[in-house]
Order: C-alpha cells, then sequence, then structure tokens
C-alpha cells in the first residue's frame, strides 16, 4: 500500500480486513501480554510497534473513507477504530492497571449473571478486591456502562471501569460495584473464601 495513492475498492476491502482482525484479534492479545509482563523491554517494543501500525493504517483508511467507501465500510472503519480506542484507553489508566494486576495473582471460578442492558448473560466472577470485582464477559464491554450482576441469587449493580478482549472473543471486564447490598458482599467473601480454601 503506498502512501498518497488512491486504493481501490478491492485493496480498500482488503485493507480494511486487516485492520479489523488487527484490532479484534492480535490488540487485545498483546495487551494482555504486555500488562502481564510489564517492565519487558522485548514485549514493550513489541506493544508500540503494533500501537504504531495500527495509527498508520488508520490514516491511510481514513483518506479513502472520506474519498468513497461505502456506507457499509464506513461503519465498519469507525468501529474499529472506536474499539481500538477504547481498548487502549482501557488499559492507559495507572489505577486501572495496578488492579488489573493485582486481579491476576489470584483468580477464582463461580458463575455469574450479568445484564449490561442487553438481557441477562451467563459469565464468571475471576476476582474480588475492596474496590470491586473481575468478571468474564461474553464480549468487551463499554467503558462506564452500568453492569447488573447477580452472584447466587445477590444482586448488585456497578459500572465497567475497563474491559479488554481476547482473541476468543470474550473479555476481562473490571466492574467498580456501587453501593453493594449486604448480603452480595458477603456471598462474594464467601466466594472467595471457599475457593481459597480448596487451594490450601
Amino acid at each position: 500500500m503506498l502512501y498518497g495513492e488512491i486504493m481501490t475498492r478491492e485493496d480498500f476491502e482488503r485493507a480494511l480486513k486487516d485492520f479489523e482482525t488487527a484490532v479484534r484479534k492480535r490488540l487485545p492479545a498483546m495487551i494482555n501480554i504486555y500488562l502481564a509482563n510489564r517492565g519487558n523491554r522485548e514485549q514493550e517494543t513489541a506493544f508500540n510497534h503494533l500501537v504504531e501500525t495500527l495509527q498508520r493504517q488508520r490514516k491511510v483508511l481514513l483518506k479513502d473513507v472520506s474519498r468513497g467507501a461505502r456506507h457499509e465500510q464506513k461503519i465498519r472503519y469507525f468501529n474499529a477504530v472506536y474499539n481500538m480506542d477504547s481498548q487502549l484507553r482501557s488499559m492507559s489508566n495507572k489505577d486501572t492497571l495496578q488492579r488489573h494486576m493485582k486481579f491476576r495473582r489470584h483468580r477464582i471460578s463461580a458463575p455469574v449473571v450479568y445484564d449490561v442492558g442487553d438481557g441477562p448473560s451467563t459469565g464468571d466472577l475471576l476476582n474480588v478486591d475492596e474496590n470491586g470485582i473481575l468478571l468474564k464477559t461474553t464480549q468487551k464491554v463499554s467503558l462506564d456502562r452500568e453492569v447488573k450482576i447477580s452472584l447466587a441469587g445477590k444482586n448488585a449493580r456497578g459500572k465497567a471501569i475497563w474491559s479488554i478482549s481476547d482473541a476468543g472473543g470474550t473479555a476481562e471486564t473490571g466492574v467498580k460495584l456501587m453501593d453493594a447490598p449486604e448480603d452480595f458482599l458477603r456471598e462474594l467473601k464467601n466466594q472467595f473464601d471457599d475457593d481459597t480454601d480448596s487451594q490450601t
């Protein structure tokens, strides 16, 4: 692809698909590797290279989007850009990263039902800390989206503070609880304690 050249429709479609695939699959995988290996210069270089490549692809595609891309292609392009920006925004907050890493040190697994406004979905409770919970969700959740959670019949609500998808299409979503009822907090503690006991 040469910068400044107008792409044919076939070239544009191919470039758009490459961009979408990289954002949907390669970027979340690289984010997870980067977070799990912070301080590793090789991983940091690879991550930065991918982000720079995506930014270049984004700019090249933007020129042709305005030159005559089909409506459906424009929607796909802007959805991919939004996905990329939200993934990078999710990991840019230092406190969020620290919480993410803390969550990763110990994992639990308990079935949970959550709802982000599209109806109930089944997920997994992966971890708990004093500020919130970590869920495995069927897909990436928008930042600040309200999340209703039901755990063993106990209900609470919170807000998604970060959500990073993996190559399989599911996501790890950090949820900050908002005024969680005591019975829900007790159930969280029970799940954490039960899982800790089973590992000792």
